[in-house]
């Protein structure tokens, strides 16, 4: 008596899974540009938040702008 189809399907062995070809990353298409009213905006708000020296806040909105 021949086998019926879903018989021979359930004994074949399953497909080995494929993952996805891994891609590298690509580097941001368009650098990073502060811009001076940018990092001033910043810069006061700190100031108003936590006082301290200007170039210290300055310092820190710039470090801040180029990590977003």
């Amino acid at each position: 008596m021949p086998r019926k189809t879903t018989e021979a399907a359930a004994t074949t062995k399953p497909a080995a899974k494929r993952s996805a070809p891994r891609r590298k990353k690509t580097e941001a298409s368009e650098p990073i540009v502060l811009i001076w009213e940018h990092v001033a905006e910043r810069a006061y708000y700190i100031h108003l938040d936590e006082g301290g020296d200007a170039v210290e806040n300055w310092l820190r909105a710039e470090r801040e702008l180029v990590a977003v």
